[in-house]
């Protein structure tokens, strides 16, 4: 029998899991011999509880799954961190049986565990990831230059390309503009040599919560954050709160980080509500953010 270019990898599921989800189909059969009617597809299945006389199994579409997703888009005290996770689509029932779903909707002890089970995984049975925190003075200067739209852009395409593998997939992104189909076109625009073979994307909002990769993705950028988040506050010897504008305590830290004479590096002097907070204590125009250390401060467009 012959199989499609791309493998197609078949496990056992539960009958209670959702379908269509991460491009996978089920289908019932009574034995191996019976998935022949399934043709091309290829027939490498392991029946995990062979004394059922019928059983759920999953078609799992192309080798590979790479999930990107972003923590941190909206703070106005520290970093924006992208993660990136690519697994092959056989092992995504482990992700499901682990209980990897969007970051947002977990405890911090359980995004700790599953942050610290990626890791093992990965070592493990040969996943890949990659974390890339960017700092506010790097996010100031890129909207300074266009918009926080086009940086993620920038952003999830360089951990893409870090992740490219051979073997065809899907490359999901969780969409960070308002059209998602924009937001992923611009950012194969920056994927060199694409398409790569076998491989397509899906952009869509909500990939975190629909897309097994995604989550495990949000997962890593949300815990590296919120690491980063405790380091500050540790540092400063202030608490800082979550770091989004609607957190009393970031307020509190903000109108703290501005009482020098240049706002604090930890903070995004972009953001409206550190612009206020610094016209507030200084009663003049926020300065700009040096392009590097040497240049002069000049006045700032407010961007948020």
């Amino acid at each position: 029998m012959t199989s499609k270019p791309i493998m197609m990898q078949l496990r056992i599921w539960q009958e209670t899991c959702s379908t269509n989800q991460n491009h996978m189909r089920r289908i019932k059969c009574s034995s191996p011999a019976n998935l022949q009617a399934h043709e091309p597809y290829d027939t490498n299945v392991r029946f995990l509880n062979p004394n059922r006389t019928m059983t759920s199994i999953w078609i799992c579409e192309g080798m590979w799954r790479i999930g990107i997703d972003e923590a941190g888009r909206g703070p106005a005290i520290g970093p924006l961190v992208v993660g990136a996770l690519r697994v092959p689509a056989a092992d995504l029932p482990l992700l499901h049986e682990a209980g990897i779903t969007d970051s947002k909707l977990l405890s911090k002890g359980k995004r700790e565990e599953l942050y610290q089970w990626i890791l093992e995984q990965s070592e493990e049975r040969g996943w890949s990831y990659e974390i890339r925190i960017s700092a506010p003075a790097e996010i100031d200067r890129a909207m300074a230059m266009t918009n926080l739209n086009d940086h993620e852009v920038s952003l999830f395409a360089s951990l893409a390309r870090k992740l490219r593998t051979d073997g065809g997939g899907i490359l999901q992104l969780d969409a960070c503009d308002a059209d998602a189909n924009r937001f992923g076109n611009n950012v194969a625009s920056r994927l060199p040599e694409w398409p790569w073979g076998d491989w397509s994307i899906e952009s869509m909002h909500g990939a975190d919560l629909h897309c097994l990769a995604v989550a495990g993705a949000s997962i890593l950028a949300k815990v590296t954050r919120d690491k980063v988040i405790e380091q500050i506050s540790k540092d400063l010897e202030i608490d800082v709160g979550s770091g989004y504008p609607s957190d009393p305590k970031t307020i509190e830290a903000v109108a703290i980080l501005v009482q020098n004479e240049l706002p604090h590096d930890c903070l995004r002097w972009g953001w409206a509500t550190v612009k206020n907070a610094w016209e507030s204590v200084h009663n003049a125009p926020l300065p700009l953010r040096p392009a590097d250390p040497d240049a002069p401060p000049n006045a700032q467009r407010t961007l948020f």
